[in-house]
């Protein structure tokens, strides 16, 4: 693996830290991130609910925010789709909680994943519809490209809402109130890249500030701070850029997360073990409670989690978050059989390729799971991945990529095999039909073979300080935490310590694949672990330079630094 060091301007370092009174470290971390100016840090470092633009400043805001004013006043019927995953999950409960308080009685619908397939499908409005005679569809994080459902709506006389952040597939936009980001020219707008749990707190607040203008009391009754946590919950789970307004929502959404969560929320935090932890982080959320949530539409059941995000009951939340943990056991378990399946197939009929497509049935070949496989094989193999599931004569999965592919244009020009098909440009997700699966696997693999030449960039590790020995110190930490909450384009600074040796010998941990370490600071060891990597011990009698993430380490009761280890290196 190839290490990268950030290379800095001195004079920029001094003058930054001067305006700000901050460490040089902490002027070097500011200006990786290209906030070169006094303001721009002080907004990025000190983020203010304030700082929030005008929800109305998004192209369809207004117009969605007076229909869904017409429906209260008219006390019409509203049905809520939102996706099965941590973003609609956290807008459903969003929107449906402040309808709800505003005097609606909304209903709620939650695709299932392998019979109702994702979005704003026929199937899901043939449920959702049956539950009364609805006037209005709100779509969340869903139903940009859901044309012909968008266009049997308007037949029906019912009209269509969507709040998603997903790209469009056609120039001719669908037949709705859209509010989308991404369907429009980008002006570096704070607000550009939110997820649909940002979108959807924006329009509640849009709703709240209009009701107020009207005079409405129960609008000055509701908070939009109690929406927070879920707003930061699912823009942290999202993986969307925590810059502008999404590093205000995920900033205080932790807090409110700590402070103040729903009894559904706090059910989650007593379940991943974080309830006595002041405030979680991002990496909390990604790795305890994200993945917890996205466990029950996963198996096809995401209603448990919309319910015990909606429910007020501290016992029936406690049996609802019970349910949830259960049905993450048993994603930890298909996960790793479907991985050693996933893995034969790959190293046996495409080791020599530049890219993977594997496929299988039967009940570990799980479509809600493939997504995740996908995605550790493409960062083992170090090449684009594709997983799919046959149930029937259908192939359904997700693709994951590697830096240098964009799966999206790789996709299109594979789309006469597909069925639907659809993401990011590192991450899609796709669907087939059987009689045409060995046809795709041929031409996706020669797509990408086109594009990439056959190879990849090396894998790189970004260096954002060289530091020295003695600077192993809480005031450090301390800088480092300036810079949370962590995320894409925020990533956490990766630290290196070079011509250094290890104050004793590694100890091997667990079950020997982990080993910590230690490193003497000047004044007493700091201790280290490294996850994984128990078969790459590095020596304690030679000159070696490490690379590390520097972490508080709570035990006891009492919180010291620790190292955690990426990867390190004999020195020059």
């Amino acid at each position: 693996m190839q290490w990268i060091e950030d290379k800095y301007d001195e004079k920029s370092v001094s003058a930054l830290s001067q305006n700000l009174s901050v460490s040089p470290t902490l002027s070097k971390f500011l200006l990786a991130r290209g906030i070169t100016t006094p303001e721009l840090a002080t907004a990025f470092l000190k983020p203010r609910l304030a700082h929030l633009i005008n929800p109305f400043e998004i192209a369809g805001m207004s117009e969605a925010v007076d229909r869904i004013i017409h429906a209260i006043n008219n006390k019409e019927h509203v049905l809520i789709v939102g996706d099965y995953d941590v973003d609609g999950i956290t807008s459903t409960v969003i929107v449906k909680r402040n309808l709800t308080e505003l005097g609606l009685t909304p209903y709620h619908v939650t695709p299932k994943r392998k019979t109702e397939g994702y979005g704003l499908t026929q199937d899901i409005l043939e449920r959702g519809l049956k539950l009364a005679d609805i006037n209005l569809v709100i779509a969340l994080d869903c139903g940009t490209n859901s044309k012909q459902e968008a266009e049997g709506l308007r037949s029906k006389g019912i009209d269509l809402i969507v709040v998603d952040h997903h790209q469009s597939k056609d120039e001719s936009p669908i037949q709705a109130i859209q509010v989308n980001p991404h369907l429009h020219e980008d002006k570096g707008e704070p607000w550009r890249f939110l997820c649909t749990a940002g979108l959807a707190f924006k329009l509640v607040h849009g709703i709240l500030k209009k009701l107020r203008e009207q005079g409405v009391k129960r609008a000055y009754e509701i908070n939009p701070r109690d929406s927070l946590a879920l707003a930061g919950l699912g823009t942290i789970a999202d993986l969307v850029p925590l810059r502008g307004e999404n590093r205000i929502l995920a900033s205080f959404g932790l807090r409110e997360l700590g402070r103040n969560p729903c009894n559904g929320l706090n059910a989650i935090l007593e379940m991943a073990n974080l309830h006595s932890e002041p405030n979680p982080n991002s990496e909390d959320v990604a790795f305890k409670i994200a993945p917890r949530i996205n466990a029950c539409g996963r198996l096809d059941d995401a209603e448990v989690a919309t319910s015990l995000l909606l429910e007020t009951d501290k016992q029936n939340c406690k049996s609802l978050a019970l349910q949830m943990n259960e049905y993450n056991e048993e994603r930890k378990r298909i996960e790793s059989k479907l991985s050693e399946d996933a893995l034969v197939q790959a190293n046996e009929f495409f080791s020599d390729r530049p890219a993977v497509v594997v496929c299988g049935q039967g009940p570990n070949w799980n479509p809600g799971v493939v997504g995740i496989v996908a995605g550790k094989l493409a960062n083992s193999l170090g090449k684009p991945c594709i997983v799919l599931a046959q149930t029937g004569d259908e192939c359904k999965g997700s693709g994951r990529g590697v830096k240098g592919v964009n799966l999206v244009q790789a996709l299109d020009q594979c789309k006469e095999l597909l069925d639907h098909w659809g993401g990011h440009p590192a991450a899609v997700g796709l669907s087939l039909s059987i009689e045409k699966l060995e046809d795709f696997k041929k031409k996706f693999v020669e797509v990408i073979e086109s594009d990439t030449g056959g190879s990849f960039p090396e894998p790189t590790l970004q260096i954002a300080a060289v530091i020295q020995q003695d600077e192993l110190q809480e005031n450090l930490l301390s800088d480092l935490s300036n810079l949370a909450p962590f995320g894409q384009e925020n990533p956490e600074p990766i630290l290196s310590l070079q011509k250094i040796r290890l104050a004793y010998e590694p100890k091997k941990v667990g079950t020997g694949e982990h080993f910590q370490f230690s490193v003497h600071n000047g004044n007493r060891t700091i201790s280290g672990i490294a996850w994984n990597m128990g078969d790459r011990i590095p020596p304690s009698t030679t000159d070696i330079d490490l690379a590390f993430r520097l972490r508080w380490n709570s035990w006891n009761g009492r919180k010291t630094p620790q190292m955690v280890l990426e990867d390190w290196r004999i020195s020059d």
